[in-house]
């Protein structure tokens, strides 16, 4: 089977470590853009940029503005732009889906970021219009499964990974909610079976303290990135960037690398 590597600006997603993705989640431009100042100094791989958070996102003109700071500020990462929406545990926004897909194209267009991700629960209709979109404008897409309430079963993972590829996604995401330590062994098996079945990278952990673990050795299940806290978190359980890039470090030499 051959690599699975998205090379973006130079990180690789499915490289031997896993990347560590920063989330911005401010309201404002000037917290966003400071959140981005704080967060760079602290060595991400990638950031996120909660776009849900943030208070102007029915102005495009706004969301381009503040996308033009963050390039500037964070340089040469990748910078992935999401709207998660409330039903998959994102802020509520004043605005309805079609704008966001006009939102996530005027954005995707602008080049500012790298990737794109949506959830591939959204209407069918939506996920190929985004997808299009992004592909016309040379954005990634990470399609995106959410479940905060429990950890469905493993062969239901499995096929969350395996349909966002099939939908075009670029990389599949599945983060759940695990009750007890079987649910986070169900999400590192799903994880490893998809990996071994699917073409795209994958990105998974499962939530809260109980699955911190998961984004702590992901990397050996199949998983290509895990979310670390800059300033603050987006999702329950995610760690500071210092200790998970401290935890990499550790696995790395214990696998023989340097």
């Amino acid at each position: 089977m051959p690599e699975k590597i998205i090379d973006a600006r130079g990180k690789k997603f499915g490289g031997e470590t896993p990347l560590i993705c920063t989330p911005l989640v401010g309201k404002t431009r000037d917290r966003v853009l400071a959140e981005a100042v704080s967060v760079v100094a602290k060595r991400p791989d990638v950031i996120e940029w909660r776009v849900d958070y943030f208070d102007a996102i029915g102005d495009t003109a706004s969301v381009l503005d503040v996308a033009r700071g963050l390039r500037a500020a964070v340089g040469d990462l990748p910078i992935i732009f999401t709207r998660r929406s409330t039903r998959e545990g994102g802020e509520p926004i004043g605005i309805g889906e079609e704008e966001v897909i006009r939102l996530y194209d005027a954005v995707a267009a602008s080049r500012l970021v790298d990737f794109i991700d949506y959830e591939m629960g959204n209407e069918p209709e939506h996920v190929r219009r985004v997808r299009e979109r992004t592909r016309a404008h040379g954005a990634r897409l990470i399609l995106s499964y959410h479940n905060f309430g429990y950890t469905p079963g493993r062969d239901f993972l499995v096929q969350r990974f395996l349909e966002a590829e099939r939908l075009g996604a670029d990389v599949a995401k599945v983060a759940v909610m695990p009750r007890d330590r079987m649910d986070v062994l169900t999400l590192l098996a799903a994880t490893a079976e998809a990996d071994g079945k699917g073409r795209i990278p994958l990105i998974s952990m499962a939530m809260g303290p109980l699955g911190s673990v998961t984004r702590m050795v992901g990397g050996l299940f199949g998983s290509s990135l895990s979310f670390a806290v800059g300033e603050a978190a987006s999702a329950p359980g995610q760690i500071p960037i210092a200790d998970l890039a401290a935890v990499y470090d550790i696995i790395r030499r214990a696998r023989g690398g340097k």
